[in-house]
């Protein structure tokens, strides 16, 4: 993969007939859009990444973020803490906004083990 992907800039494939670039790099795209929470709020920090490659960006304070992509389809993986992930397939580029919710909590009161008090007996 091109060196300008993990710049956040959409790579060509490089060479005068391009027949040194593997299939998947001869085009290449970027998804862009939003992470934003229930409220609509942005995710900032939230990562985002091109699943099954080594690929991924956060958000910025916004939410918003600009992933490099080879053309086609591809799935991109949406997560932040506390909230379930996403995933969505994309063919090309484009814009992508998504909007994460909270994940199932754990329960409110923690449940402590081996917390039983033994009685104390005197000696006879």
């Amino acid at each position: 993969m091109s060196s300008s992907l993990l710049s956040g800039e959409p790579a060509t494939a490089s060479g005068s007939n391009g027949s040194d670039a593997s299939p998947a790099s001869t085009k290449a795209t970027a998804v862009r859009g939003r992470v934003l929470n229930e409220e609509g709020r942005p995710l900032v920090g939230a990562t985002v990444v091109w699943k099954g490659s080594p690929y991924g960006v956060s958000t910025d304070a916004e939410g918003n973020y600009l992933l490099p992509l080879a053309a086609g389809r591809s799935v991109i993986l949406f997560s932040y803490v506390g909230y379930a992930d996403d995933e969505v397939t994309v063919r090309g580029g484009g814009t992508q906004n998504i909007t994460l919710l909270p994940s199932e909590q754990a329960p409110a009161a923690p449940v402590l083990a081996g917390g039983a008090r033994r009685a104390q007996r005197g000696i006879k």
